[in-house]
């Protein structure tokens, strides 16, 4: 008996010896695909936004100056885990969106990306309905250090009382919701693991 428990254990430690080797393999290959052709991005976000006169002729990313302003908040979640949303753009409506998004991770790395679009204009009951865009990531932090990719988007907005806002005549912002859906690639370079 005790022969067959001696020759056992070596039997033992050479198979997990090679699960453990076959772990580190599985995991520097995903590594590798993470780094060189990157990971599926597919999200939806919920977002208010405010919206206001373009007069002082903003821009955002290096873009065109158009006719609105908006600033947008909000939340989603994503093949990357839950995220956050800020997004500035100026906007013609009808017409084109450009501006500066940033996606945030609860730990507080950051995606971001430049935001170009166009969208239609509002039917009778204020709803713009199949704007669509792209999204072109450029930068970020933490586990998103040195990201690129390219995701599209659509989106539906609605105005929220525009009769009280500098759509009727006040002075004050248009209120917003929209709702998008978020198709894409993200390729992380980074090569500072241990700085995470």
């Amino acid at each position: 008996m005790s022969r067959n428990s001696i020759s056992r254990r070596p039997l033992i430690l050479i198979c997990l010896g090679l699960l453990i080797m076959a772990a580190m393999i599985v995991g520097l290959a995903s590594k590798t695909a993470l780094a060189d052709g990157g990971v599926p991005f597919k999200g939806t976000f919920t977002v208010a936004a405010s919206v206001t006169p373009n007069t002082g002729g903003l821009t955002y990313c290096n873009g065109t100056a158009h006719a609105l302003a908006v600033e947008a908040h909000g939340v989603g979640y994503s093949t990357l885990g839950a995220l956050s949303l800020s997004l500035q753009k100026t906007i013609d409506v009808p017409g084109d969106m450009y501006g500066c998004l940033i996606l945030t991770a609860p730990n507080g790395d950051t995606l971001s990306a430049i935001y170009d679009g166009t969208e239609g204009a509002p039917n009778a009951n204020n709803f713009i309905v199949g704007a669509t865009g792209t999204l072109t990531f450029t930068e970020g932090t933490g586990r998103f250090r040195n990201a690129s990719g390219i995701a599209h988007f659509t989106a539906d907005f609605s105005t929220i009382y525009p009769a009280s806002s500098f759509l009727g005549g006040t002075a004050a912002p248009a209120q917003v919701m929209a709702f998008y859906s978020v198709e894409g690639t993200v390729s992380l370079h980074d090569g500072h693991d241990g700085d995470r």
